[in-house]
């Protein structure tokens, strides 16, 4: 495994997130999986000012701005996740649909891009591919 980029997938819907695993394990990618922000009154360690440990291990980040607890009062929201991992320096796939995707660019497009929503497995993997031969 030495050599390889390591993906974190962030993905509430397991399924979904083991598909897209598989997918990039596939395209020759090591995959790290965290389910996000799952309830309500769950906020993940980035949400709380720390250090995320699977993020720091990870070269390029895919997040869906989807997750569950956008539509909750607490928690921690995709938007959220993606500014801690722009703000930490990681390259990051944020999967959206193409209507929700207002002014994602304008954050810093040089290490950020985007796969509609539902992601296909063609596009994630070359998508992710091009961050991983951009420099950090």
């Amino acid at each position: 495994m030495a050599g390889r980029e390591v993906v974190l997938v962030v993905e509430h819907d397991a399924e979904l997130r083991d598909r897209m695993g598989g997918w990039l394990e596939e395209a020759g990618f090591d995959v790290l999986a965290c389910p996000g922000p799952t309830g309500p009154d769950y906020t993940c360690v980035a949400g709380r000012g720390r250090p995320c440990p699977l993020a720091r291990e990870a070269d390029v980040v895919v997040v869906d701005l989807w997750l569950a607890s956008d539509s909750v009062l607490e928690g921690t929201s995709g938007s959220d996740l993606l500014s801690y991992y722009l703000g930490s320096g990681k390259r990051v796939v944020a999967v959206a649909p193409g209507q929700d995707r207002g002014e994602l660019f304008k954050l810093r497009e040089d290490s950020l891009a985007l796969v509609d929503w539902p992601p296909e497995r063609r596009e994630l993997a070359e998508t992710v591919r091009a961050l991983t031969k951009m420099p950090k």
